[in-house]
C-alpha cells in the first residue's frame, strides 16, 4: 500500500516545516520538507504533490486546545489547506503513536534518519503512517513491520 503521510506545520512559525513521506508499506519512496504554513503546502501540492500516486493520504489530526496562550493552534489552518488539496485525506490522531510505533520500529524500517527538520517532521510523518496502518489493520503493512522487526 502506498501511503502519503503528512505532519503539518504551524501557519505562523517561520522555522516550522510540514514533513511529508511517501511510503510503500514500510519502505520510503520519497520525502519532502515544505516550509511553514498553508500557502506553502498549497504551492507544494500544485507543483509536486498532485502528481504523486498513493492509495491513502493521512494527516495528523490537530486538536485545538483553548485556554493555553502559549500553544500555537494555527496548525489547524495548515490542516484545513491539506484537506482542501486532498479531500480524501484521513485525519489520524497521534495519541499513543509513540508507544505503538516505538523508535526501534522506525529504525528497523529505515525511517529514523532524515535530513534535519523542525521537530523531526519526517520521522513524525513516518510514525503516523505506520500507526495508521496498524490501527486500521492494513495487513500488508503490519506484516512488513513484523518482517522488519524479526529479520
Amino acid at each position: 500500500m502506498i501511503i502519503l503521510s503528512i505532519d503539518p506545520s504551524s501557519n505562523i512559525m517561520k522555522k516550522s516545516t510540514t514533513g511529508i513521506v511517501l511510503l510503500d508499506n514500510t519502505k520510503l519512496i520519497d520525502s519532502f520538507v515544505v516550509p511553514y504554513g498553508a500557502t506553502n503546502f498549497i504551492n507544494w501540492w500544485k507543483e509536486t504533490g498532485q502528481h504523486l500516486n498513493f492509495d491513502i493520504a493521512v494527516v495528523e489530526k490537530f486538536i485545538v486546545r483553548y485556554g493555553d496562550s502559549g500553544r500555537d493552534n494555527t496548525v489547524v489552518q495548515t490542516v484545513d489547506a491539506i484537506k482542501q488539496c486532498i479531500p480524501s485525506v484521513v485525519e489520524q490522531s497521534n495519541v499513543g503513536y509513540q508507544s505503538d510505533i516505538p523508535d526501534s520500529i522506525l529504525k528497523k524500517c529505515n525511517l529514523w534518519k532524515f535530513q534535519k527538520t523542525h521537530h523531526q517532521d519526517l520521522r513524525a510523518a513516518s510514525r503516523l503512517a505506520l500507526f495508521y496502518a496498524m490501527r486500521q489493520d492494513i495487513r500488508e503493512v503490519v506484516d512488513e513491520i513484523g518482517d522488519r522487526v524479526y529479520e
